[in-house]
């Protein structure tokens, strides 16, 4: 049911962190009054908040919704689950009827040093759930995984075939392949040979993994690479998602490669697929952008940073020369496409920015364009993007979650201090939001603003005391901020009106610092004035 007002609400200011007992009027989705209270009131056709704060709904800038939802289905590797290869194996085989599905199991968000063996599980370990039955389990990152013999097998992949251009296979002390594989070259021979994921399945998938994201306040995501699961699966399940009834904003970004090489996209540029999503969800969909990586993860040692990393390992290159990434990008932007950039590394983020700026002429869409990431830039990048319109994420969730490892084994505990510089892009004027990467970590609006604010993490020390955000600028990165990165701050971002009746309601103040920001904090949320999640 729609609602038409929504009285005793404590509205939430992200401009200036302020809240006012209020009542909102909505008419056709949008708000079309703000009225200030004096005092609780009663109206009996109206939902009564009874002073609960109501925010503008969590903008999602980066994650992968489709992977996401795909993995609901998957066992759960990730340190919050299991502890060690063993009981990896343990769980797989004692829930093996249950996982498998189209032959295959499968499994994600593993963390090798959050394993009490401290190592990744190769195809020795694999190949003790089964022999038979192939196997492919990815890696936290999603930039590497592992599959057993079998697998390896299915994939056509020989024990001494050569490295892939751009992957790597790691093998056993005889120089033969032992199933632990290494960025996208690599996984992708494992993707070629995963089963089809039928469209009307996913499309379920997506539809329950919309619901989980709303349950954390999220009213908009960006699905950050259509492709990274399974290929042109992953858009046709979008189409069929798009199809039914819609009550979540989505945008969607489209990996070059597939735009590039698979049928369905010959002709299309970036206003005709803007039309096809949104005539499909009746507004409530839209195109992201076309994505491109440019590097890979700074705990696989394959980001492109400046320098060796801090165990003297030489940093990997580029995955583009710098003249093909801008060939790539003349290319797109006469078609008119956002262009949206994985760049971990700061070697890599500087060619992506630098390769922006040559071809920003060629740019035919208001959509900044965008880094992602972002994790280890310094002060000239980023006064270079604030120069040049470009705009970026960072993966403030890195810190909790990876950022012990990256002070002791990758980065050192002086270059962690500057890791995820979101406070410099405030300072230097550039556009910026907050991401967890999800599946890569938790999807948890009110989780990385605290990260954001605390900048702890998981062992308790905190990386880069001067860097901490405020609540409100945090709280801005994950609403307005996102919108104006998104070019959609006119529509929403903020209580106001004229905008989208989209909202996180809280059962306390955010930016009260005695209250802990967790996902407990949700107790509704609304999408077009309609009530799509309830505690």
């Amino acid at each position: 049911m729609s609602l038409k007002k929504i009285i005793n609400a404590n509205v939430l200011d992200v401009h200036d962190g302020s809240a006012s007992l209020s009542t909102i009027v909505i008419q056709d989705g949008n708000i079309s009054e703000i009225i200030q209270q004096d005092g609780k009131i009663s109206d009996s056709h109206a939902l009564n908040l009874d002073g609960q704060y109501l925010s503008p709904g969590f903008i999602d800038t980066h994650s992968h919704l489709v992977m996401y939802s795909n993995f609901r289905r998957q066992l759960n590797c990730s340190p919050e689950s299991i502890s060690s290869i063993e009981e990896m194996i343990e769980q797989f085989t004692a829930q093996k009827d249950d996982l498998l599905r189209d032959g295959w199991l499968r499994g994600y968000g593993y963390n090798e040093f959050e394993f009490k063996e401290k190592r990744h599980p190769n195809r020795f370990d694999l190949d003790k759930v089964s022999a038979e039955i192939p196997i492919y389990v990815q890696h936290s990152s999603a930039h590497m995984g592992a599959v057993n013999t079998k697998a390896l097998e299915i994939m056509g992949v020989k024990l001494d075939d050569p490295d892939p251009k751009g992957g790597r296979f790691e093998r056993d002390d005889k120089g033969r392949i032992n199933g632990v594989l290494f960025e996208f070259p690599a996984l992708d021979k494992a993707k070629a040979v995963l089963p089809k994921i039928e469209a009307e399945d996913l499309a379920k998938d997506i539809a329950g993994g919309v619901y989980d994201y709303q349950s954390r306040g999220i009213t908009s995501a960006t699905e950050m690479c259509i492709g990274l699961l399974n290929g042109m699966d992953d858009y046709y399940a979008v189409l069929k998602y798009l199809q039914g009834p819609q009550n979540f904003r989505t945008r969607y970004a489209i990996d070059y490669k597939l735009l590039l090489e698979q049928e369905a996209f010959k002709g299309e540029t970036g206003a005709s697929l803007t039309e096809k999503f949104e005539l499909l969800s009746q507004g409530f969909a839209t195109l992201g952008g076309v994505k491109f990586f440019n590097d890979g993860s700074i705990q696989l040692k394959t980001a492109s940073i400046r320098g060796d990393y801090y165990d003297g390992t030489p940093s990997d290159d580029t995955q583009f020369t710098n003249e093909e990434l801008e060939k790539l990008f003349v290319h797109f932007q006469k078609l008119g496409f956002p262009l949206i950039t994985h760049a971990n590394g700061d070697r890599a983020g500087e060619a992506v920015i630098q390769a922006y700026i040559n071809t920003q002429s060629y740019k035919k869409t208001s959509i900044k364009n965008r880094v992602e990431h972002l994790q280890v830039v310094n002060r000239e990048d980023i006064k270079n993007m604030a120069d040049n319109d470009i705009g970026g994420s960072f993966f403030i969730t890195h810190i909790y979650y990876f950022g012990d490892v990256h002070k002791n084994i990758f980065l050192g505990p002086e270059r962690v201090k500057k890791m995820e510089p979101v406070k410099w892009a405030d300072e230097l004027g550039m556009v910026s939001t907050i991401h967890s990467d999800c599946p890569v970590t938790d999807i948890s609006p009110l989780g990385s603003i605290r990260i954001a604010c605390e900048r702890t993490t998981r062992n308790g020390e905190v990386l880069g005391e001067n860097m901490k955000l405020s609540r409100l600028q945090a709280y801005r990165k994950m609403t307005i901020d996102a919108a104006v990165l998104n070019g959609t701050e006119a529509v929403e971002g903020s209580v106001e009106t004229g905008k989208y009746a989209d909202f996180a309601v809280l059962s306390s103040n955010p930016f009260d610092e005695t209250v802990t920001l967790t996902d407990d904090l949700v107790t509704m949320t609304i999408v077009n004035g309609e009530i799509v999640y309830e505690k």
